[in-house]
């Protein structure tokens, strides 16, 4: 009531012709007009400010999901979004990879990198082994622990040295690669990439004794 009574009690102070001239409504349109053009304007400098304390952007390539290592990029796995220049990581391609293999797992939502992939046409297991490395089958016992690929394993040997001059029975081992790269992984061998240096030393511990892939903590 007292609200009423308030809005009746201006509406008399106004005389009819205020009320009601053409000049009156037109002067209240344009108030709110120029209402609406400074929300809009404060909206748009705010925007701008928030754009230049960011800078400028640039358009990357992004995961939009999980990518496994070893997995080819199709054009569903990867979109193109606009990132600040200040947060993108260096190395983050600007297209879209597609049929390209990931080196690296990608997580969802993160920026795709040059490192993590494969030159242009290299697939399979050959875009998991990195330049220079050299990738060898390790046969593998049913009681060797599960490994998948991608998996970072250190290759114990040991070798059969029973009936040597001292007559007694050893079994001696040791570590003839640090840091391997699973890339392949089936029933009976697991395949590892390892540098170049170590190729040779693994082969003949393969060879001449058992090679045991032993889990590095990540």
């Amino acid at each position: 009531m007292r609200t009423r009574r308030r809005f009746n009690v201006r509406r008399r102070l106004l005389p009819p012709r205020l009320r009601y001239h053409p000049v009156a409504r037109w002067l209240a349109l344009a108030v709110l007009v120029a209402l609406a053009v400074t929300v809009v304007h404060r909206t748009t400098a705010g925007a701008a400010d928030e754009r230049q304390q960011w800078g400028a952007t640039r358009t990357i390539a992004v995961a939009r999901h999980r990518i496994a290592m070893g997995t080819a990029i199709e054009s569903g796995d990867v979109e193109s979004r606009s990132w600040p220049i200040a947060v993108v990581p260096d190395g983050a391609i600007d297209t879209v990879p597609t049929g390209r293999t990931a080196t690296a797992t990608i997580e969802a939502g993160e920026a795709v990198l040059a490192t993590r992939l494969a030159p242009d046409g290299v697939h399979g297991m050959a875009a998991l082994v990195p330049a220079g490395w050299r990738a060898l089958a390790v046969p593998v016992a049913p009681t060797v622990l599960t490994l998948a690929i991608g998996d970072h394993v250190d290759l114990i040997a040991g070798f059969d040295v029973s009936g040597a001059n001292d007559h007694t029975d050893r079994s001696p081992s040791l570590v003839v690669a640090r840091d391997a790269i699973v890339v392949a992984v089936d029933e009976q061998r697991v395949t590892v990439a390892v540098p170049g240096g170590d190729a040779e030393r693994v082969a003949f511990a393969i060879v001449a004794g058992t090679v045991v892939p032993a889990l590095r903590a990540s």
